[in-house]
């Protein structure tokens, strides 16, 4: 009977986080973010559900360069012991560190173009979302 109960939980969960997956953020309005770049950037290939992840882990955004089509909505998770944030020009996921472990922030992208985004409590922890 636990064994059951277990299932069902772990099923439970994994719909909610599927569902969590699928929701939408604020339209952008610019074509272009703010941010420095990063030579050594690692590059990702567009989400085939029509989005991107993004990682927050050891100080870093990993992938730091997402590429996804206009209309996608990008998800970043803090899977670190701090709290970080996600500022560019034209989209913010709210106030400085306001992400804290375990929680995301998720940006739909309207335009094309190249967004530069930080994390404004650790310098050098910059990341790109590329739309096409």
């Amino acid at each position: 009977m636990t064994k059951r109960w277990l299932a069902l939980l772990f099923g439970c969960l994994a719909l909610a986080l599927v569902a969590a997956g699928c929701g939408g953020g604020d339209d952008d309005n610019g074509d272009s973010g703010g941010g420095s770049g990063n030579a050594d950037q690692q590059q990702a290939p567009a989400a085939k559900s029509g989005g991107g992840q993004v990682t927050m882990k050891d100080i870093k955004f990993d992938p730091s360069t997402v590429n996804v089509k206009v209309g996608d909505t990008v998800t970043w998770t803090n899977d670190d012991s701090v709290g970080h944030d996600v500022t560019s020009d034209t989209f913010k996921s709210g106030s400085a560190g306001g992400i804290g472990g375990g929680q995301t922030f998720e940006h739909k992208f309207a335009k094309a173009g190249t967004f530069k985004y930080e994390c404004t409590v650790h310098p050098g922890m910059t990341g790109t979302v590329l739309v096409k």
